[in-house]
């Protein structure tokens, strides 16, 4: 278990609910493969307090933030300054507490592309929230003609037919939206934690898609990034893999 002194120095996570989140030992886990005096702790925040807590993390001395559903697009308003990628995609998962100031990024998105070859490629992706506009942005940055689709349109479910790039970005973690085929590159940021395969990922294996990311292999790049923005030194992804598949 992490130790908080009086010393340690906190970063959290700003979401509702978070009790399902993997961040933390993940995170924790890295602090401390570093020796570092720093702790990372669940902030589960109503949508409607979401300002307050912002506010309340400066005024603690947190170092910074993750930040996950539903308050990715809301925050965005809540942050002093924006790097290019979160102004582009209009969402943000890692805040940065400098002097007071919020600085807002997004690294969802490049975890994603890191992982597919998308120049050139259709690519589907499933969802309309935070992590969706940050696919979509990195997908179009890399060359990708992309097509969203989200469970308020008609259009739902799609199919994947025509397309050569998939990435759920939908909560769902049990229930098969879209069929694989075989050779698509398919990415879930979903994830149980307790570390079975969600519906899709089990189903792109058995399609025999030619990649297939699962969500804790996502959340580990991105963390890694939010890690290194928060530290200032390189993320220790062996420790923080590791901590992801014990759950």
């Amino acid at each position: 278990m992490t130790e908080i002194r009086g010393t340690t120095t906190l970063v959290g996570l700003l979401g509702w609910p978070t009790s399902h989140s993997l961040s933390p030992p993940m995170q924790n886990s890295a602090f401390a493969a570093l020796g570092l005096d720093w702790a990372y702790v669940p902030l589960p925040t109503a949508p409607e307090l979401l300002a307050d807590a912002v506010r309340g993390l400066s005024a603690m001395g947190f170092a910074g933030a993750n930040v996950t559903i539903p308050h990715k697009q809301a925050v965005v308003e809540l942050c002093d300054e924006l790097d290019d990628v979160a102004r582009a995609a209009g969402s943000v998962n890692t805040l940065v507490l400098d002097s007071g100031r919020v600085l807002g990024s997004s690294t969802d998105g490049d975890a994603v592309i890191s992982q597919v070859d998308a120049a050139g490629r259709r690519a589907l992706v499933l969802g309309a929230g935070g992590s969706a506009l940050a696919v979509v942005d990195a997908l179009d940055r890399a060359g990708a003609e992309v097509t969203t689709v989200s469970r308020r349109e008609s259009g739902w479910p799609p199919s994947a037919a025509g397309y050569d790039v998939l990435v759920n970005a939908t909560p769902v973690k049990e229930e098969l939206i879209v069929n694989p085929h075989v050779g698509m590159q398919v990415v879930d940021l979903a994830y149980l934690s307790d570390g079975r395969e969600t519906a899709l990922v089990e189903a792109a294996r058995a399609a025999g898609c030619e990649v297939v990311v699962d969500g804790l292999d996502v959340l580990l790049l991105q963390g890694a990034a939010s890690f290194e923005r928060w530290t200032g030194l390189p993320a220790p992804l062996v420790a923080m893999r590791d901590a992801l598949r014990k759950g």
